[in-house]
């Protein structure tokens, strides 16, 4: 019933639109040819106005058969979250030619049919909270892996999350190690609905428990160790200074030695 009544809602504002304008045609072509009025060259005039239209606002045309097949296809209905042309937001109006999104901030998104190619639609039935979590190289991977598959083992029979968890958590395995820490990666397929919240819940309770068993989550700024014994290179040149003092230079001699003597002039 949810299913068909977004349907209604997606089709029914363009299914009124269209029959709006095919009967205000043919009433006023009608009322026309009541009134003595030759109507067949209006309507040739009318064919040669669209095929002008079709060859001059390609755009439009294009616009308006996308959306047709997206609509056909089910691609997208009111009320569905979805990514297209590269905003996201949650379907508020389909009509001809366009789409609104309504984005996570309030903004309103008209989005032309023409500049869509892909339609993520995440509201089609699943949804899988993904898991990731990176610990510190040294650490207890097995305790770590075990608060892992307890946790998703609880929310799985907690009342308030498992409607929407329609199966248990799967650890994958580490997927990846380096120097500084070890990740690990798992899942729960959950129900479009209840995606988001599963997977928040996972990561509160793993900030818990993790902390709780000393579990230390990875840094991802680096850490750089010093030895006791190093000494800063401020302090060698210091002590460098101190051992060997610098001695005051002399003034720097005259280049050129000044003239006392005049030159003598010749009697005139």
């Amino acid at each position: 019933d949810l299913v068909r009544a977004a349907r209604l809602r997606t089709l029914l504002p363009m299914l009124r639109s269209l029959l709006f304008v095919l009967i205000a045609l043919v009433v006023v072509l009608t009322g026309l040819s009541e009134i003595g009025v030759n109507i067949a060259p209006l309507l040739a005039g009318a064919s040669i106005f669209g095929v002008a239209l079709g060859f001059g606002s390609q755009k439009l045309v294009q616009d308006f058969i996308t959306g047709i097949f997206l609509l056909m296809e089910n691609a997208l209905q009111v009320g569905d979250w979805v990514t297209l042309a590269g905003v996201s937001g949650t379907v508020e109006y389909l009509s001809i030619r366009t789409v609104r999104l309504r984005g996570g901030d309030g903004s309103l998104y008209t989005v032309p049919f023409s500049s869509v190619s892909t339609v993520n639609n995440t509201n089609r039935g699943l949804g899988n909270a993904a898991v990731k979590v990176s610990i510190l190289y040294g650490q207890d991977v097995d305790l770590a892996i075990a608060t892992l598959k307890e946790i998703g083992a609880s929310l799985c029979s907690d009342p308030q999350f498992k409607d929407g968890i329609l199966s248990d958590f799967a650890f994958w395995g580490v997927d990846s190690v380096d120097g500084a820490a070890l990740t690990l990666t798992g899942q729960i397929q959950c129900r479009d609905s209840g995606r988001w919240g599963v997977q928040r819940e996972f990561n509160r309770r793993v900030a818990d428990l993790f902390q709780a068993r000393g579990i230390q989550i990875a840094n991802p700024q680096r850490t750089v160790f010093v030895r006791g014994d190093a000494q800063p290179a401020s302090a060698e040149r210091q002590e460098t200074a101190a051992e060997d003092p610098v001695t005051p230079r002399p003034p720097a001699a005259a280049t050129a030695p000044l003239r006392t003597d005049s030159p003598k002039r010749s009697a005139s």
